[in-house]
């Protein structure tokens, strides 16, 4: 009697054994699709554009002050300009030594992952966002914050010489991601590990107007084309590994990821602007 209890000891041990991992092997790969909002990031390196926004603005400088000493303004005002060019280049300067080489972009967006049952992969995701100076003006409108349109508007006075001047800015920015993803999955924590491409883009439009005495337009038009503010677009095709993290019950999770990114072909311009190495997506995932 004594043996068969035993037996039936170790039958049960065994049975327990195998439902226990049963459930933590059906638990750690779950086949699942789900929603994804919230706020794709990714980031911008500003390296080479840091550096040339002394080039710019010196540039834009030289155009002006060849202009002014056409226009015979006084050597003594003149020298006084320089004076505060020189300074504000200064400034300039420091601002681009101190100021970090990445910086992030915030898009609204998110995604939607089909599940496929499979032994390796457990979904195909498929992401992207959106940003735009009109999407920004709607958002900070429901804030109650009115962003003024032009952004900047300000007169000149030159000499004899006076003017206005009349700057506003658009952009768009965007990215498009497709992944493999496995999850490791544990009731009410997941980890997501995966690769994928992406595409990313955006561009920024400087819109400068002005109304100036035609013996300075030259001079500020030229001004102008030393900036190279039509220069300002990136766009890349770029593959990645992911690692991300969800929280909260099976069917609603916050969710984070961050991204590494290497770049298979990418453009830039005059500006040097290009996506950075890290990118994320946070917010929250509707699993069904």
């Amino acid at each position: 009697m004594e043996g068969l209890g035993s037996t039936m000891n170790q039958r049960r041990v065994c049975a327990t054994a195998v439902v226990v991992y049963t459930l933590l092997l059906s638990g750690l790969s779950v086949v699942a699709g789900g929603f994804y909002l919230g706020v794709p990031v990714f980031t911008l390196d500003l390296t080479t554009t840091l550096a040339q926004l002394p080039v710019a603005v010196n540039g834009a400088f030289d155009a002006l002050e060849a202009t002014f000493i056409d226009l015979g303004v006084p050597p003594a005002e003149l020298s006084e300009i320089r004076a505060q060019f020189d300074d504000a280049l200064t400034g300039i300067e420091d601002f681009t030594s101190e100021f970090p080489a990445w910086v992030p972009v915030p898009l609204i967006g998110g995604g939607i992952e089909f599940g496929l049952p499979l032994l390796i992969i457990d979904g195909i995701r498929i992401s992207g966002g959106l940003l735009s100076e009109s999407l920004v003006r709607s958002i900070s409108r429901m804030a109650g914050f009115e962003i003024p349109q032009p952004l900047a508007d300000f007169d000149l006075d030159i000499g004899e010489y006076s003017g206005n001047v009349t700057a506003d800015l658009e952009f768009s920015a965007w990215a498009l991601s497709t992944e493999v993803v496995k999850r490791l999955d544990l009731l009410i924590l997941a980890l997501n590990l995966g690769a994928g491409l992406d595409l990313i883009g955006g561009e920024i439009i400087p819109q400068i107007t002005y109304d100036l005495p035609s013996e300075m337009a030259g001079g500020v038009a030229a001004a102008l084309n030393a900036l190279h503010l039509d220069e300002l677009a990136w766009s890349a095709f770029t593959l990645h590994a992911m690692i991300g993290f969800e929280l909260g019950p099976p069917f609603f999770r916050l969710y984070g990821d961050v991204r590494w990114t290497v770049p298979l072909s990418q453009s830039e311009e005059w500006w040097g602007l290009r996506p950075g190495p890290v990118s994320a997506l946070l917010g929250f995932v509707i699993r069904f």
